[in-house]
């Protein structure tokens, strides 16, 4: 067993009483701070919900220096990054690389990225090859996808806070950002056990992707940002005349006609009304929630058409995530 010299702990763990600069954003999204070095964040979602998708982007942000779907990150083009892949076939990853390199508009990988799949792999081994990369080739930032798979049993308290534990030493001792994919459970919709409350409770950024199969399009909003206010959700789907993702603005002409035309404005100020009955503010959550069932609509309608139309048109104020009817 490793020798503890607590003395040596303690006196790395002091704090000094010194200034310190605040550390420049690797990652914002629609210029919201979601992660700075030393931190990892979380993406959930329910499989298929295209929660590697919007990481690919997040990924060809990184290696293009492009901001794309208002995500960029800041790093400099020599800036490594590893993707570790717990999960995919390499047929399947052949697929999300294509589109990788789709974004970045190249036919090859940059020298800068790597991938390795670990989908064969125990979880300790996983972890430990982890390890080692990062320790070799210091990457900047480090995807992985998916947290799941580092464990054996996502509900055991103690692997659960041994990962989590692992990825605050790593961010820490080799100063990078970590990115991590997490499924939801199907049954509440929360981060999978206690592998996920973990995750939520050690992560800068929870981040969280969400697919209406009726409009086919995939949302990502913010869960939780201790180091910013909310972005505002972004939301994508796949042409099929161009072959590619793109950016909705919000505003698809079925849900223009059946929920914004039929109502003028004093119907949204009755209903407004409601919604914010005895309150007079609402964080965006609770503002989503009372919207639903006050309009009678389904989540992302809420989000991709309604708040965006009602803040627009000066129905709403939004301030640092708290909102506010006028």
């Amino acid at each position: 067993m490793e020798k503890i010299d607590i003395n040596e702990i303690l006196k790395d763990a002091l704090f000094m009483d010194i200034d310190i600069e605040q550390p420049e954003p690797i990652i914002t999204i629609d210029n919201k701070v979601v992660a700075t070095m030393q931190n990892f964040i979380c993406i959930s979602g329910l499989p298929k919900s295209r929660k590697t998708t919007f990481v690919n982007y997040l990924i060809g942000a990184g290696l293009s220096g492009n901001c794309i779907f208002n995500m960029k990150v800041n790093i400099n083009k020599n800036d490594k990054i590893i993707l570790v892949d717990t999960e995919q076939s390499i047929f399947d990853f052949s697929k999300q690389i294509k589109l990788l390199k789709y974004a970045i508009k190249s036919q090859k990988l940059p020298d800068n990225f790597s991938a390795y799949l670990f989908r064969k792999y125990e979880p300790d081994t996983i972890l430990n090859s982890i390890y080692i990369l990062i320790s070799e080739q210091r990457p900047k930032i480090l995807v992985i996808d998916n947290l799941t798979e580092l464990v054996i049993n996502p509900n055991d308290m103690i692997e659960s806070k041994k990962v989590i534990q692992f990825l605050k030493k790593i961010t820490a001792e080799f100063n990078l950002v970590v990115i991590c994919l997490l499924h939801l459970a199907k049954t509440n919709l929360q981060t999978l056990g206690n592998l996920g409350s973990y995750t939520d409770r050690g992560a800068q950024s929870v981040l969280k992707v969400t697919l209406d199969k009726e409009t086919q399009t995939s949302t990502l909003e913010p869960q939780l940002m201790r180091s910013d206010s909310f972005f505002n959700p972004i939301t994508i789907y796949f042409n099929t005349d161009t072959k590619q993702y793109e950016q909705t603005t919000g505003l698809t002409e079925k849900p223009q006609k059946s929920v914004i035309n039929d109502l003028t404005d004093t119907d949204h100020y009755n209903r407004l009304g409601v919604v914010f009955r005895d309150i007079k503010e609402l964080t965006y959550s609770e503002l989503v929630e009372n919207i639903k069932q006050v309009y009678g609509v389904g989540t992302n309608k809420v989000k991709q058409v309604i708040i965006p139309y009602l803040v627009g048109n000066k129905f709403l104020t939004a301030n640092k995530g708290i909102y506010k009817f006028n």
